[in-house]
């Protein structure tokens, strides 16, 4: 019995041991046993441990079988002697030829895992490549717009921040092509819907006790949707020209103090239709269907310059002239 257990795994803890000092890598025993029993896609066919271990343990197995078998036997080198030892050597014959298909099964095998290899980092690359066109793409979009001028009061440069693509698209560059990040969009579309109802209810000054804080409440909604959007000519241009007002609005309770966007109806009006019209811009960049049911009785501020004319007075120079004034002037701000 001790034979036969010697017979069996002898061979066995041999070329494993052979295999383990001259063909294994690793800083301990687990991970250089790991290393022989896994097969690796970057590594050559000769460096895979377990190739050498499929053809070392057969040729073991057929030497100590062999032993066995040839022990009463004389060598003789004629055919009688031929004949003899292929008779006496079955079972070594045997063990030994397993050697060419497990070594051909090992190398179809590495032949498989390499391909599957190559075929996840041309994958990789094809996403990394996806994902930065797809973000060129949407600079070189804006980039065709060019300079447009609004209301005659602010020349814009459409140009893309590169954060905007961070903010607006989910997904990393392993990923592949990124997808809109729908609740981005509709926060701005929440933002461009409070602004227009601010400018509205500015323009029409029909409640005047509460127009400064429409007024105050829309150019709080306008600088925060330059930020969102990366409009520098908004959130730096119109700011250097706005008057900072001591006074605080509900959407930002924390602020002591609202900045106006410029000190005009026309520069107010046109810093929407900037944001406005970039986000559309972007919506159809996005392949993104705007939810921007702006009401009739406002599509006035959207285009053309009926907005001026709401009124024969202009709401905003009138809080700037006024209202405004005698809050810088309590405050102790006035110029």
């Amino acid at each position: 019995m001790a034979q036969l257990i010697a017979l069996i795994l002898l061979p066995l803890v041999i070329s494993f041991g052979l295999t383990f000092v001259f063909a294994s890598k690793g800083s301990n025993f687990v991970e250089r046993t790991r290393f022989i029993l896994t097969l690796h896609p970057e590594l050559g066919l000769m460096k895979q441990g377990l190739l050498w271990l499929v053809i070392l343990a057969p040729i073991l197995y057929f030497l100590g079988t062999g032993f066995l078998a040839w022990q009463d036997y004389g060598v003789l080198l004629n055919a009688e002697g031929f004949q003899t030892f292929l008779q006496i050597s079955v079972l070594p014959l045997a063990l030994l030829s397993l050697a060419i298909p497990l070594s051909v099964l090992i190398s179809r095998l590495h032949s498989t895992e390499q391909s599957a290899k190559q075929i996840e980092i041309v994958s990789h690359k094809n996403n990394l490549d996806t994902y930065r066109s797809h973000r060129q793409e949407l600079f070189s979009y804006f980039e065709q717009i060019g300079k447009t001028e609004y209301l005659s009061c602010i020349e814009v440069n459409f140009k893309v921040h590169p954060r905007l693509h961070t903010n607006f698209f989910l997904g990393s560059p392993t990923e592949g092509l990124p997808s809109p990040n729908v609740d981005a969009f509709k926060d701005i579309e929440s933002e461009l819907s409070t602004a227009q109802w601010g400018i509205d209810a500015t323009l029409r000054d029909v409640n005047k006790q509460m127009t400064l804080s429409f007024y105050l409440n829309a150019c709080s909604a306008i600088f925060r949707l330059s930020e969102k959007l990366g409009i520098p000519e908004i959130y730096i241009e119109l700011a250097d020209k706005g008057v900072l007002v001591p006074e605080k609005i509900e959407k930002q309770p924390e602020l002591e103090s609202i900045l106006t966007v410029g000190t005009t109806t026309d520069e107010l009006v046109a810093a929407y239709r900037i944001a406005r019209s970039f986000y559309l811009n972007l919506c159809d960049f996005a392949c993104i269907t705007p939810s921007l049911d702006t009401p009739e009785g406002r599509k006035y501020i959207d285009t053309g310059g009926r907005y001026s004319k709401v009124n024969d007075y202009l709401s905003v120079e009138r809080l700037h002239e006024t209202v405004i004034k005698s809050a810088l002037e309590k405050s102790g701000k006035a110029a």
